[in-house]
């Protein structure tokens, strides 16, 4: 979900031969994010049960993974599969976007895998660099609200489908002794940029498609766009306690936790989360849906992207079984068990798929084509940028006109 900066060489290793008897041996290592943990497992004993030489050694990390990722690939110590980023900016860079590393040489080309052919074009440029693909798409999820529906059957209330339904939402949660949206608007590496990516899909992205060319080009301008129409609907939100109490305390998982105990009834997140509050409320039902911006239901794109991708790291020292294991993800089974681990669609169409009923609103937009992806920025300081600014907007430090500047100076700083 970030750019990067410095520039880096190019260039890509090919993956060592197979043993002589044509047989998948050895041990294979990764690392997770320890969120998935119970998820990721059964598939690894499933690759494992198919391959009996190959033994998975995965390793599961909490917090920044991006950056334990970074400091192995910097020292050497990166294992042989790597949970990247999709998409990024070629030459630069401590990120782990895709495009970036394999820019700069650290990914195996797995272009000879046939699965490969198989990845439908709006996801080509997430994982794909110069024509070569650099990793397993995995899924793709939704970047939307998730709701309680248990919570909001008892109270009596609906999913919104136009922003004045959300302000009434916000009205009526209030009065319920709840509140709306769980926010982790604290959480400075991710929180605040949610609800904006949500609902810029319907105010910027899907009414104007060049936005989506601009923003990697370096020529877009946020005071002029949808953006400033998202920011003065958030401080709105805000002002209408749509967020409840303590929302710039509040972390991404902490905003989980008040969904599942029925505090608040939705969370603007990306759909993989919906997991971790099941877990939490295992007798309530959850439900994903698109964060209208505008007061015509019609006007609705959803956010889309890829969640993790896995690549094969260029120096892997077990690159044949590594490669074996992207080969068994990209199998039938494999794709719906993965896709639902992650509660998100498959990337990879498959045929009789059938969406999880928490997900069945958002597959109609993925099959109708009235999403957007995230936009691509021409460097690394826009991402914080937004984050830390709106936090200083809502905090009551800045004005719309001054947020929407302080983000522009970040994306001009890095445009060559």
């Amino acid at each position: 979900m970030t750019g990067s900066l410095l520039a880096g060489c190019s260039g890509s290793a090919s993956p060592a031969p197979a043993s002589s008897d044509g047989k998948i041996t050895g041990t294979v290592t990764g690392i997770w994010d320890s969120t998935f943990k119970d998820s990721i497992d059964p598939i690894a004993k499933a690759f494992e049960k198919k391959h009996p030489g190959v033994k998975m050694d995965i390793s599961y990390q909490g917090g920044d993974l991006g950056g334990v990722l970074s400091t192995q690939l910097q020292a050497g110590t990166a294992p042989d599969l790597l949970i990247t980023f999709p998409g990024g900016t070629p030459g630069a860079g401590g990120g782990t976007n895709v495009v970036t590393l394999a820019s700069q040489g650290r990914l195996l080309d797995i272009s000879s895998s046939a699965w490969t052919k198989t990845i439908p074009d709006q996801w080509k440029s997430e994982v794909d660099y110069k024509g070569k693909t650099y990793a397993y798409p995995g899924i793709a999820q939704g970047m939307g609200a998730i709701y309680n529906q248990s919570t909001l059957d008892k109270l009596g209330l609906k999913i919104p489908t136009t922003i004045d339904e959300v302000y009434t939402l916000c009205a009526a949660a209030k009065k319920a002794g709840v509140y709306a949206y769980a926010q982790g608007l604290g959480d400075a590496l991710s929180g605040p940029q949610m609800l904006s990516y949500a609902q810029t899909a319907s105010l910027v992205y899907g009414p104007h498609p060049d936005a989506a060319k601009q923003t990697p080009a370096g020529t877009f301008n946020f005071a002029k766009s949808g953006w400033k129409d998202q920011l003065e609907i958030y401080k709105k939100m805000q002002d209408k306690g749509c967020f409840g109490e303590g929302a710039l305390g509040r972390d991404r998982n902490q905003g989980g936790d008040e969904v599942a105990a029925g505090k608040a009834l939705g969370i603007v997140d990306v759909s993989a989360v919906i997991g971790a509050v099941e877990a939490k409320a295992p007798k309530d039902s959850f439900v994903f849906a698109p964060m209208p911006a505008t007061n015509n239901a019609k006007d609705t794109f959803a956010t889309a992207l890829l969640g993790y991708t896995i690549a094969v790291n260029a120096k892997a020292k077990n690159p044949v079984a590594a490669q074996a294991f992207l080969e068994f993800l990209s199998e039938p089974d494999q794709i719906a068990k993965h896709a639902a681990a992650f509660a998100a669609l498959p990337a990879i169409p498959q045929k009789g798929y059938k969406a999880p009923a928490a997900l069945e609103e958002f597959a109609k937009y993925i099959d109708a084509g009235t999403f957007t992806k995230l936009p691509v920025w021409p460097n690394a300081a826009t991402q914080p940028a937004i984050n830390q600014s709106i936090q200083s907007m809502l905090l009551g430090n800045d004005t719309v006109d001054g947020t929407l500047a302080k983000i522009q100076a970040a994306y001009d700083k890095g445009v060559q």
